[in-house]
């Protein structure tokens, strides 16, 4: 294959007898294409051996140069599509000081907004094709700084690149739950997935939902067409109502808001801030909490660049959709780099009444506190506001209009604001350690206009007046459609506080003349929440009050004509401190891999009733979480299994769903956490079924 290659590249070797022989056509690509086959094929007419031809072949030669150009029209358009085969880049990643290659680097180009990529095999080599074009190959890695090497996609086949990186110890933290090596997925000892950073610019999600429902064994469903604010997806089969059986964390920290007692995800960081994304289903779930049940999500953030630098963008979409994103980064000194990012996004959304908007920013600062430390800093800031209402269609407003929202004046605010800190540090060749430490508060502000069921002919009298139509129960028959009443609203004000920190040790070390690797650590966390549901007196109302009167007064005719006023208010306040331990052991028995793991959660859940006499009521949860994963490597596949226990710890809903605080007497709640077991078992291998 080689030799023919050379030939191509070459075509004077073909010809013999024509020292000066110069082609007509010919293209400088590594590969050869249909169209430079037939002119290579001319080329033999155009260069005959011999000097001496008769007039008789001449006319022969003429007649077939002709029909050749005659040819060449009719085929006209198979050159053109063969010319979309762009050229070959092909080299491999190393490191600096050792040579090793680079496993999982991205290396990719971009072409007017347009990101093409691949990423390094297990033995460090790439193959891409670019446009011709391109002329800088970026190629980045998780603890190296960025490569940027110019190339010309045209002379690019000739030659292999080697393309070497060098540490950045400003990068390097804990800031994945993975290794970002494709064989660290394969060890893995259950099923996981990562979305890496070209992916996601090839995707161009959105919101993180859309993002999420790509990777296997995850399912969602969103009702505000985005997937941003309010995430519900499920993995394996779990209810996805927002996300309440999935641990979800940004660059390894819990971001729901409050992870013991309200998981609901009301907050996501938008994509366009997001550098991964890693998901984790099977034993390895337990070395995270306290969600262990359905799997754990990861987001992962950038650092800041080594080289003052930026970068801005704008996108459209359909439904007034419009967001626009900005960074700066790589100022500050050799010890200490900082970069800023600002998010603005805004849309009209899928329904009427349904719009949004979002101001986020970030501030991110990595100091290179020691020759093998480092310390990353990051404070964020986010406010949303949208329609949002949870008034749904009847089937009659479906049939006539799938876009109707009557809901003019609900209202969904989020205020949230964090503080994370990351110090990781190698001590030794065999051990290292990562600090976490985080803070945030959220406020989530959701005001709801209360709903009715009008007849479907009085629909557009109540469009015009409001108070001159007559309401009727759900079940009533005939065709309804849901509105708001047009007299009052409720408000469910939630505040969110928690704060913790993690510190963990990994150690590579043998046991019994066997490889092994303990990852052992604990982590201390406490959460306020604070929930309030108020009255309002008006659809506008942002202020409202815990009491009302008696719905049964005849005389309180909004009361009396409204049955949704008759949901109690409520003032209840939440706390909860934990404790949590883990602990895992891989231990490699030649190409089998067992790693046992055990996760203890120790928390203590309170509940204030303010509208009750303030009465405190509270539990305290102890709980062992074990787990065991196995893998066996035979050779470019892997078999794995796994079982652990799931743990779902009580939430604020199941709380009050089963009379939380029934055991008066002793003061305590009579309320247990969820818990499974889960197991599985499958076959991992990577490959091509198609070679070229």
């Amino acid at each position: 294959m080689q030799s023919s290659t050379q030939q191509m590249r070459d075509p004077r070797r073909a010809v013999t007898g024509c020292s000066n022989w110069t082609p007509l056509f010919w293209s400088r690509r590594k590969e050869p294409s249909f169209l430079l086959t037939l002119r290579m094929r001319t080329s033999v007419v155009l260069c005959p051996r011999t000097q001496n031809a008769s007039r008789t072949n001449m006319r022969m030669v003429a007649k077939v140069i002709a029909r050749f150009c005659v040819l060449v029209l009719l085929l006209t358009p198979i050159p053109v599509s063969a010319q979309v085969v762009n050229p070959e880049v092909a080299g491999s990643v190393v490191e600096s000081e050792s040579g090793d290659a680079i496993v999982g680097a991205t290396v990719s180009v971009e072409i007017e907004g347009r990101v093409i990529g691949t990423v390094t095999d297990p033995e460090g080599f790439f193959t891409l094709q670019v446009p011709e074009e391109s002329r800088v190959l970026i190629v980045r890695a998780l603890g190296y700084a960025e490569a940027r090497v110019a190339i010309d996609p045209l002379s690019a086949g000739d030659q292999d690149l080697q393309i070497i990186l060098t540490a950045a110890p400003l990068r390097i933290g804990g800031v994945q739950v993975l290794a970002p090596q494709e064989e660290n997925y394969e060890r893995l000892p259950g099923t996981a997935t990562s979305v890496p950073e070209i992916a996601l610019r090839q995707i161009q999600a959105v919101g993180t939902q859309e993002l999420l429902e790509s990777v296997p064994g995850i399912f969602g469903a969103t009702d505000d067409g985005f997937g941003n604010a309010r995430l519900s997806i499920g993995i394996r089969g779990l209810n996805p109502r927002r996300s309440s059986r999935v641990l979800v964390l940004e660059d390894g920290i819990p971001i729901q808001p409050a992870v013991y007692v309200y998981p609901n995800m009301y907050y996501n960081p938008p994509v366009d801030r997001i550098q991964g994304v890693e998901v984790i289903k099977g034993s390895a779930a337990i070395r995270y909490g306290p969600q262990t049940m359905g799997g754990v999500i990861n987001y992962i953030t950038s650092r800041p660049r080594l080289e003052p630098g930026g970068s801005a963008g704008l996108t459209f979409g359909a439904n007034g959709y419009a967001s626009a994103f900005a960074e700066l980064g790589g100022f500050g000194s050799e010890r200490m780099r900082s970069e800023i990012q600002l998010l603005g996004k805004r849309g009209d959304g899928f329904r009427q009444n349904n719009e949004f908007e979002q101001l986020n920013g970030t501030l991110k600062t990595t100091i290179r506190t020691g020759p093998r430390s480092t310390l990353f800093l990051k404070a964020n800031g986010d406010y949303e506001e949208s329609g949002a209402t949870y008034t749904g269609l009847t089937e009659f407003s479906f049939n006539s209009d799938p876009s109707f929202n009557p809901k003019t004046n609900d209202q969904f605010s989020v205020r949230r604001a964090s503080l994370d800190a990351i110090y990781s540090k190698v001590h030794g060749p065999n051990l290292s350690a990562l600090t976490r430490a985080y803070f945030s508060v959220f406020d989530r502000r959701w005001w709801r206009e209360n709903d009715v069921f009008i007849r479907a002919t009085q629909l557009d009298a109540y469009l015009s007046n409001p108070s001159s139509v007559s309401f009727v129960a759900p079940f009533d028959p005939g065709d309804k459609v849901r509105i708001g009443n047009g007299r009052d609203n409720f408000g469910i004000l939630r505040t969110f506080y928690a704060a913790g920190v993690e510190q963990a040790y990994t150690w590579s070390h043998g046991l019994g003349g066997l490889g092994a690797e303990l990852e052992i650590g604990a982590r201390l966390h406490a959460e306020r929440f604070i929930d309030d549901r108020v009255l309002g007196d008006s659809p506008t109302a942002r202020v409202g009050v815990y009491t009302m009167p008696d719905p049964d007064d005849a005389e309180n005719e909004v009361v009396a004509s409204n049955t949704a006023a008759k949901v109690t208010a409520k003032a209840q306040n939440y706390e909860t401190v934990a404790l949590a331990i883990f602990a895992s052991e891989r231990l490699s028995l030649g190409a089998l891999e067992v790693t046992p793991g055990v996760r203890f959660e120790l928390f203590e859940q309170e509940r204030v009733n303010r509208l009750s006499g303030s009465r405190l009521e509270d539990r305290t949860t102890a709980v062992v979480l074990p787990g065991l994963g196995l893998n066996w490597d035979l050779g470019g596949m892997n078999i794995f299994g796994g079982i652990h226990r799931g743990f779902t710890p009580p939430s604020s809903g199941t709380l009050n769903v089963v009379s939380f605080g029934s055991d008066v007497e002793d003061g305590g709640l009579d309320v247990e956490a969820e818990k499974s077991w889960n197991l599985e078992a499958g076959l991992r291998t990577s490959g091509s079924l198609v070679t070229t």
